[in-house]
């Protein structure tokens, strides 16, 4: 814990605050026997993570059980946070939890498509917070799924039962909004508006960091075909890799910008960082997986679904396994994605509603 302030403020204000935000608890009840740890291995580059555990008690004593929560906090001076772009990053994330989440189950009611893609919210809130800092701030509250038996997959490569939990899991989630788009429900475009866009080029600005990294992947890409041109030997692959080096091997962030480009048809509300490192797994008796829940949002946008696909297919297999499941993988994806539409819209797999995504 960085100072008494803060501490102060996590054990005493923030438990009041989520009894009086979270609708399955009373804002008359009780709370006791607070914990707090700041775990080592959670402190992230933008963001610190506590642990927090209260006894609750309903006034009436009809309902006594221990929460076990997770506390998301920015980090870093306010010139850190600006340049970062963290106010937005972490104000998107709490907007996807207290907005998109609740319109995205209330679609889902009654229907046999699962809406908990995601750890239970219980606190987000951006702004001032007085008896914790002098900062603007964010201030996001899960439940913490640890005690549930959730654990993070293979920590380099997953396995195919991880990722194909990972395909079902984001084809849901990318199914709402296009559920609400064939119904033309207007609240579609009041939760497009409430994200604040997150531009990887902004006028002559780039997103530093991205930047940096997009340019070293590149840098790698033309060496490592520059070493092996036997890869170039068909006519097209290699017309396409010198159009590409042509247009963007200076500026590879704006290829990137480009997929940011909106749609009316295609476009989704992304996860925005889907891979192993953002998603926990739940395992049966044998070690199989399950059941899994995403987390950190921070990159969330509106854009080409192809992102949060390309995120978890490139960055968390191997490519022996690529080489197998690239193709079946994208079916079980689009099947998956269908199926929960045609659930949604209570209509079958071949209706003509359904047609531009078959």
């Amino acid at each position: 814990m960085s100072n008494e302030r803060e501490a102060a403020f996590l054990k005493e204000e923030l438990p009041k605050q989520i009894l009086v935000h979270s609708p399955e608890l009373e804002d008359d009840g009780v709370f006791s026997e607070v914990e707090l740890t700041t775990p080592e291995h959670l402190d992230g580059f933008m963001s610190t993570i506590h642990k927090l555990s209260f006894q609750y008690h309903k006034k009436d004593g009809s309902d006594v059980r221990r929460l076990h929560l997770m506390v998301k906090v920015m980090k870093g001076s306010d010139e850190f946070r600006e340049s970062s772009l963290a106010k937005i990053q972490f104000g998107n994330e709490i907007y996807i939890y207290t907005h998109v989440l609740p319109v995205f189950r209330d679609l889902l009611a009654g229907t046999e498509v699962q809406a908990d893609w995601c750890p239970g919210v219980y606190f987000g809130e951006a702004g001032s917070f007085p008896s914790y800092s002098d900062q603007y701030e964010t201030m996001l509250v899960l439940e913490n799924i640890s005690p549930l038996g959730y654990v993070a997959g293979p920590r380099l490569d997953l396995e195919e039962t991880h990722l194909r939990l990972m395909a079902r899991n984001i084809a849901s989630f990318h199914a709402c909004t296009y559920a609400l788009r064939i119904r033309n429900d207007p609240r579609l475009q009041q939760l497009i508006d409430g994200i604040t866009p997150l531009d990887y080029v902004h006028g002559d600005k780039t997103f530093t960091s991205y930047d940096v990294l997009l340019r070293l992947g590149a840098d790698r890409w033309y060496s490592y075909l520059d070493k092996h041109p036997e890869l170039l030997e068909k006519l097209s692959f290699k017309q396409d890799m010198e159009q590409l080096r042509q247009r963007y091997e200076a500026t590879p962030i704006r290829l990137m910008q480009k997929l940011l480009a909106r749609d009316d048809v295609f476009s989704a509300i992304l996860h925005g960082d889907y891979n192993r490192n953002n998603v926990l797994f739940k395992l049966d008796d044998t070690g199989k997986p399950i059941a899994l829940k995403m987390f950190d949002f921070q990159e969330n946008r509106y854009a080409t679904p192809a992102i949060d696909l390309a995120f978890f297919m490139y960055m968390s297999m191997t490519e022996e396994l690529r080489e197998r499941c690239w193709d079946s993988l994208l079916e079980d994806y689009h099947s998956t994605m269908l199926r929960s539409l045609a659930a949604i819209l209570k209509s079958i797999s071949n209706d003509t509603q359904l047609t531009v995504y078959s």
